[in-house]
């Protein structure tokens, strides 16, 4: 079983585990993505725009992403727009076991993914387009905006 493969059976076993309280798998990815910027927030370098940093911390600093599989699609000082394109195991395990990404990636994701964000700065806020996203469309469309 190849590494893709195996992220897939874990999200699988996470979703079926959790009986429909996302609120547990929201509550492990916290835990797990605030220690992250804790351990790393003094090692980041926090130079650009305050949407810019936060989506460059996530995406390539924590998620270790290419930037080609999340492109910017718009950006000013305040708000930053990408689409997301790359190999995500929620989406996977949601597609074989006929669950609703807007519903799993809401309840079960957004919030941590806002946690994360916050921690960066306490004004950004994290959102997702739920008409945006996969597998309705070929992309998630997610945004993070600097509020106030």
């Amino acid at each position: 079983m190849d590494k893709q493969e195996q992220k897939i059976q874990k999200k699988i076993k996470e979703l079926n585990d959790c009986q429909g309280n996302y609120k547990k798998i929201n509550a492990r990815l916290k835990r797990k993505r605030l220690r992250w910027i804790k351990e790393n927030k003094d090692k980041l370098n926090l130079t650009s725009s305050l949407p810019r940093q936060a989506y460059e911390i996530l995406f390539f600093q924590y998620m270790n992403l290419d930037p080609r599989e999340v492109p910017v699609i718009y950006e000013d000082e305040k708000k930053i727009v990408w689409r997301s394109y790359n190999f995500c195991p929620v989406l996977e395990a949601c597609k074989k076991l006929k669950l609703d990404t807007r519903i799993v990636c809401k309840k079960g994701l957004e919030e941590s993914v806002q946690d994360f964000v916050g921690c960066i700065d306490s004004r950004l806020k994290f959102s997702r387009s739920y008409k945006k996203i996969r597998p309705y469309k070929e992309y998630c469309e997610e945004s993070i905006e600097l509020i106030g």
